[in-house]
């Protein structure tokens, strides 16, 4: 794409949505590697990086994210996070709005749409990271590394629901 628009050719619609196509790739790339990526003691992410992902992945589609979290994550943090979300996600698939926080010590995250979808035996996962019983189907992996992850940081993931079914926290907490 860049060397198309380098040779002075038009701006087509089909490479506008090829552009726009790419970008979203790039975007969701750079959220993978976060998420699933190697964390290693000492490194950080920086607010900035950290906003400038999650703006490229959920900016202008139907689920929106509220970072609330300030200054800049040891990169172990930022993984549990994006993680968190990458879980949440799933939970609306009609879309709607999750909100991040991070007290330092426990990480929150407040999912709010039109429809709430758990999948009771996927989120189980969470509840018993060590029962070999429970395996995700692999479109779900990230539900079995979030509890794995937790559970190396000394934390536990936790969900609570809304009585009428469209909210849910899902926290990261000390066990």
């Amino acid at each position: 794409m860049e060397l198309i628009s380098l040779s002075g050719a038009p701006r087509t619609p089909e490479l506008e949505l090829i552009g726009s196509a790419i970008d979203d790739a790039m975007a969701r790339i750079r959220f993978f590697r976060v998420a699933f990526g190697a964390a290693r003691t000492g490194e950080t992410l920086s607010e900035r990086e950290l906003r400038e992902i999650l703006t490229a992945i959920y900016g202008g589609g139907r689920l929106s994210v509220e970072w609330q979290v300030v200054g800049e994550l040891p990169r172990q943090d930022a993984k549990l996070a994006f993680l968190l979300l990458n879980c949440a996600e799933t939970a609306l698939p009609l879309g709607g709005v999750l909100t991040v926080r991070y007290s330092g010590e426990e990480w929150d995250i407040s999912g709010e749409g039109r429809k709430l979808t758990i999948d009771a035996e996927i989120w189980q996962v969470l509840d018993q990271p060590m029962s070999s019983d429970l395996s995700p189907p692999p479109s779900r992996v990230q539900f079995a590394l979030l509890a794995k992850e937790a559970a190396v940081s000394g934390r536990r993931a936790r969900l609570s629901l809304s009585p009428d079914m469209l909210q849910f926290t899902l926290s990261l907490t000390r066990a």
